[in-house]
């Protein structure tokens, strides 16, 4: 089990981690065409909250994600989640345990919070960096650029905020804002917002989106500050004068699936499991009018694309999570357990990552034998082991290996080899 660690030696350098990665951490063809997307998106007028470094842009809008998760109320519940861990045996925890292992309550709270919160972070943060440039594009699209003033411009993410109804403080408004700017009057500069974005990397009705986008509007007159400048709620004007037009955007990635195929191959002497990379289609974005000044976006990049990636980052950053509590320090004896003593500090952080997640299943595991899962324990179980999965085989297997009843299994190497012959194991479970 992992050395009981203080929390707060834990890493919590959310700008550290996210500097220590490239684009190429969304894989080669997804982070090519993210840095291509925001290249495009400053070329052609975007203002971003950072500047106009698309490295940097992409490194602080990780680093927004990270901080995020380690902001959350459940963020230390995760850190407990991979130092400590939930029981490892069977049975009820021993007196001397408790406090000091995760109770099934906590692992069910700690499995939700990566399933959901930590993967819609990485989700949101690419999903939102690919709507940039789209948005930039439909907005020279000549029947929409006849539609909007000369001066209009696109701003994304927390480049403009919401000042808070009361108090000093700000919120985060629209995804993406198209502002234009207006000279000084007698009381100041003034800002009109002439459309605003919705952007969702997963499935939400056109109603939802739409409703979104409307909450905000009217939060917009409250007053935002754009670009580090504040404009109270008497300086922002919303919709052009004098039809009042707003050009209202929402976006989403396509619906193509991730290739399921696998194979093995022998490279360096090592037989190694391979997969079809992403194919996207040929065509770019599709762009959808929906009457009005209403427009949707599709991306190039489908939903199963950009969550991999998003499962990926965020076994990453619990790699480096890991990888702190497993580094030696100075004088004092090797945190990791014996039979670990051969792994590298990184390796031993996404071992431990595993094991948390293989031993957090263990006990609904029994109770599914006896009968005695409940419906939301059922929940966390396929969550778990859905996490499990995908940290070991990549998400387009991880995810989606299911039994005859359409449930999520355990994988092992062994099914890999029975499903690359025949399609299923031996107990007929196969990637959907």
């Amino acid at each position: 089990m992992n050395p009981e660690i203080p929390s707060e030696d834990l890493p919590s350098g959310a700008g550290s981690l996210a500097d220590s990665v490239g684009f190429d951490s969304l894989g080669d063809q997804l982070g090519s065409e993210v840095e291509s997307a925001v290249k495009g998106a400053l070329a052609a007028g975007s203002v971003f909250a950072v500047g106009d470094d698309p490295l940097m842009i992409f490194h602080k809008t990780l680093e927004a994600s990270i901080c995020n998760i380690e902001g959350d109320k459940r963020g230390e519940l995760f850190q407990r989640f991979l130092r400590d861990g939930p029981y490892e045996e069977e049975g009820e925890i021993p007196t001397e345990l408790c406090g000091r292992r995760l109770t099934m309550a906590e692992t069910a709270a700690a499995i939700g919070f990566i399933y959901s919160f930590m993967v819609n972070s990485f989700k949101g943060a690419v999903t939102e960096l690919l709507a940039a440039a789209a948005c930039q594009r439909l907005m020279q699209d000549p029947r929409v650029a006849s539609t909007l003033p000369v001066a209009a411009r696109l701003y994304v993410g927390d480049a403009v905020m919401v000042r808070c109804q009361s108090g000093k403080g700000v919120l985060k408004g629209a995804d993406l804002h198209v502002l234009v700017m207006e000279n000084a009057g007698p009381e100041g500069r003034s800002v009109i917002v002439t459309g605003v974005a919705e952007v969702k990397s997963g499935r939400k009705s056109s109603g939802a989106m739409s409703g979104q986008i409307e909450k905000h509007l009217r939060r917009a007159r409250q007053g935002l500050r754009v670009a580090g400048v504040g404009f109270p709620s008497g300086r922002v004007g919303v919709g052009q004068p004098p039809e009042g037009r707003v050009l209202r955007i929402t976006v989403q990635p396509s619906d193509w699936p991730l290739p399921r195929t696998l194979r093995f191959e022998t490279v360096e002497g090592k037989r190694r499991l391979m997969l079809d990379p992403p194919t996207p289609p040929l065509n770019d974005n599709q762009f959808t009018p929906l009457g009005g000044d209403r427009w949707h976006i599709s991306l190039r990049w489908s939903k199963e694309a950009i969550a991999a990636a998003a499962y990926e980052m965020t076994f990453w950053y619990m790699e480096k999570v890991g990888e702190r509590i497993y580094t030696r320090k100075d004088g004092e004896p090797d945190p990791k357990p014996k039979d670990w003593e051969e792994m590298d500090a990184a390796e031993a952080g996404r071992n431990a990552v595993k094991m948390m997640l293989y031993y957090a299943i263990r006990p609904y595991a029994i109770k599914d034998k006896e009968g005695t899962l409940s419906k939301q324990e059922a929940r966390v179980m396929q969550r778990a082991i859905a996490l499990y999965n995908t940290y070991g085989f990549g998400y387009a297997l991880g995810m989606n290996f299911r039994n005859k009843d359409g449930r999520r299994e355990m994988l092992w190497p062994q099914d890999l080899d029975e499903i690359a012959t025949s399609g299923r194991n031996k107990d007929g479970c196969r990637i959907t």
